[in-house]
């Protein structure tokens, strides 16, 4: 219960004195602002260092989250609730002398810590924990601060915190948000800052926060703060300060351009995103930083290039418009050949139905040779290439749009070559099926021809009741590729998880899940150095003994064998309700007192034995990216779904992470909930709750090294200027 003693106190350590009241707080002016219409704030917009004796205080009693017109229209000056004149301000007196037993003078001091480091250095993420206590907007008719604070709130202590700074009579400055102020539109207009949320949220895939930041000297800046992708499902925080209207109007045209050059010529350009040390944020294309004072030079030798590969476009769609005429002559020529043979053909079958027919078309045809003239030419390739196309002069600068139409006419160029290249493809096919028709009906003519020695030989040919029928040529065969599912961490991680749960523990005694387990744990280090022929210390066999004396439950092993006296207990496994223990790494290594280094590699031995062994019987269900960070090791290595999983395991300034696309039925073993917990109940509930790591024995993989990139993430605290920056070395591998 709160004392006169401590009201005292709390009063002291504010400054104020309830019997006499200091005229800068016992004032009766009204608030007179202009408030917009419709205006809704999520977010403050602007941020500030106001000092604390030009801000007038008034209270409200409403909540914070109360309508501003409600609390604007019940809003009395502090002197209300200060003065003691009549009943009515009594009641008032009543309420504040309240707020100040709800206070806390730890609150107060937290709040002086806080404004020191806003004073040295504004808080990287510029917001900071508890901004919206402060309830502090902006006149524009009388250009003064005030405060709205509303006394129904359970936390007034920004209220004493400004009253005791105006009573010490302090020029002090204190870093507050202002509500519902607006850009000042100094540096960007309204539409330019919107299109620059729309453009870094189109880079980064996420939505950035814009603020406007006055420092002490009153010098205004622009701050974007927000989080990107920095490589697959990782994040980095990043702040980009832009200090003036020149720095402001720069990036935002290097942005435009980037977007536009993105999202116009998608299939040309691909700009990735990356942050730097200090949290800033760069683009890069093909591994060069583009800048606002190189886009000049950037566009002009996009141009240039772009410039070579439509020349050569057109160079390559007139080779091969020549070329297709002359297939084309070709195709020509080999159908009227094939017309004079199928027209022989016809006339023979005619012929050979009737007596009469048979001895007109031996007459006719008798003394006539088959022409030994090859109309079946092959198809030739055009020599008479087109070596040059007339380059145009190249000018100093280029325009983004002079850029844009360049590439928009070279996509329609390589259209035209590529229906020339179907065009050809499909007329190279028809001469394909054509000199083969030739070829059959050349062969049987000339069969034919062999029995027209005598009329009584051409009579038995033709009296055949099956005749050899013409070859209409090679059938095209198609070929169909497989579709396969490309996975998903956030829409199919739960779905496939549960399905490796459920076949492990089908596929998996008891006794194979515990060796399993042993991985999960720091002992992993130890089995691969059994696998490399490495010592294992004595030390190390004394340092898992005091491990198992440190851990609760252990003895009960000899008895119960992996159960325990708390096995009906209720726990939480996923949000749902399970009564199964977890596995005990000392129970399934059978640590005891007299435990020596012999036992403990022989039992390691057995566990990789069995490991090995189980991970013959289990393949991958689905194909997905894995990542591991820190050096890959000769043999068990625990790789994870999530790459931010991964990287918790990071402890330096810098680390490696590795990258592998574990392909569908290679060996592994997911590390799904029955690899932790047993299941004596039959209550554990399926997928993998506990982590997402998948065991895979690396020497039995052939990894071949595709791509290696750098990038850095970042991440801020709350009110903390500083950040902590871990440099991430990506390592892709291919499983051949």
């Amino acid at each position: 219960m709160e004392t006169n003693e401590n009201l005292t106190q709390k009063l002291t350590y504010i400054g104020l004195d309830l019997e006499n009241i200091p005229d800068k707080l016992n004032f009766f002016q009204s608030i007179n602002c202009r408030m917009r219409k419709n205006y809704t704030e999520k977010n403050y917009r602007v941020y500030t260092f106001v000092n604390v004796n030009d801000i007038d205080i008034f209270l409200t009693p409403t909540h914070r989250l109360t309508d501003y017109t409600e609390k604007y229209a019940k809003a009395l000056p502090l002197g209300a609730y200060l003065y003691q004149d009549n009943d009515e301000n009594m009641e008032r007196n009543i309420e504040f002398l309240n707020l100040i037993k709800n206070i806390q003078i730890e609150e107060l001091e937290n709040i002086e810590e806080q404004q020191k480091k806003f004073s040295k250095k504004i808080p990287f993420n510029v917001n900071y924990h508890k901004d919206y206590l402060w309830q502090i907007y902006y006149s524009d008719v009388t250009g003064r601060y005030f405060m709205l604070m509303p006394i129904k709130e359970s936390e007034c202590s920004a209220l004493f915190y400004l009253i005791k700074k105006q009573l010490e009579n302090k020029n002090e400055k204190i870093y507050v948000p202002i509500c519902y102020a607006n850009y000042s539109y100094k540096y960007l207009n309204d539409e330019e800052i919107d299109e620059l949320e729309k453009y870094l949220c189109y880079f980064t895939k996420q939505w950035p926060l814009i603020v406007e930041v006055h420092d002490k000297e009153n010098n205004m800046s622009i701050q974007i703060v927000g989080k990107t992708n920095i490589y697959d499902n990782i994040k980095s925080d990043y702040k980009i300060v832009l200090e003036n209207q020149g720095e402001a109007e720069d990036f935002y045209k290097l942005l435009k351009v980037l977007f536009i050059l993105e999202t116009e010529l998608s299939h040309h350009y691909k700009f990735e995103v990356k942050v730097t040390k200090t949290g800033s944020l760069k683009l890069y294309h093909e591994g060069k930083e583009i800048e606002y004072t190189n886009l000049l030079t950037f566009i002009k030798s996009e141009y240039v290039k772009g410039l070579e590969q439509l020349i050569k476009t057109k160079e390559e769609k007139i080779n091969l418009d020549k070329k297709l005429k002359t297939l084309k002559e070709q195709t020509k020529k080999l159908e009227n050949d094939y017309y004079e043979k199928e027209k022989q053909i016809s006339t023979f079958l005619e012929c050979k139905k009737t007596f009469f027919g048979r001895v007109r078309y031996f007459l006719k045809f008798k003394n006539k040779k088959l022409s030994t003239k090859n109309k079946t030419t092959e198809k030739t390739e055009e020599t008479n290439k087109l070596k040059y196309y007339e380059r145009p002069e190249i000018k100093e600068a280029y325009t983004l749009e002079e850029l844009v139409s360049l590439y928009e006419n070279l996509d329609k160029e390589i259209n035209g070559v590529k229906d020339l290249e179907q065009d050809i493809e499909a007329i190279n096919k028809r001469i394909d099926i054509l000199q083969t028709k030739i070829k059959n009906a050349t062969q049987y003519i000339k069969e034919i021809d062999d029995h027209k020695k005598s009329i009584f030989e051409f009579w038995k040919f033709t009296n055949k009741d099956e005749a050899k029928q013409l070859n209409e040529g090679t059938p095209e065969i198609h070929t169909t590729k497989k579709l396969k599912k490309v996975f998903n961490y956030e829409l199919d991680f739960e779905d496939i998880s549960k399905q490796m749960d459920k076949l492990e523990r089908e596929t998996f005694t008891k006794e194979e899940t515990d060796n399993i387990f042993i991985a999960t744990t720091d002992i992993l280090n130890d089995l691969n150095k059994v696998i490399n022929n490495e010592e294992i210390s004595e030390e190390r066999v004394e340092e898992l003994k005091t491990q198992r004396e440190n851990t609760e439950k252990v003895l009960s092993f000899d008895i119960l064998g992996g159960l325990s006296t708390d096995s009906g207990k209720i726990k939480t496994l996923g949000n749902i309700k399970h009564r199964e223990n977890e596995k005990n790494k000392f129970n399934v290594l059978n640590v005891k007192e007299n435990f020596n280094l012999e036992e403990y590699k022989n039992t390691l031995k057995e566990i990789i034995n069995s490991i090995e062994k189980s991970m013959t019987r289990y393949k991958n269900i689905i194909e997905m990216p894995l990542y591991k960070v820190g050096e890959l090791e000769e043999g068990f290595n625990v790789f994870y779904i999530n790459p931010e999983n991964a990287l918790k395991l990071a402890n330096e300034k810098e680390a490696i992470l590795n990258k592998i696309t574990l392909k569908e039925n290679i060996n592994c073993l997911p590390f799904t909930n029955i690899i932790y917990y047993n299941n004596n109940n039959n209550t554990l509930p399926l997928g993998m709750h506990v982590t997402d790591g998948i065991l895979i024995d690396t020497r039995k993989l052939e990894l071949k090294a595709k791509h290696k990139d750098s990038n850095y993430i970042i991440t801020s605290t709350t009110d903390e200027p500083k950040i902590e920056a871990l440099k991430i070395n990506i390592k892709e591998y291919e499983i051949c």
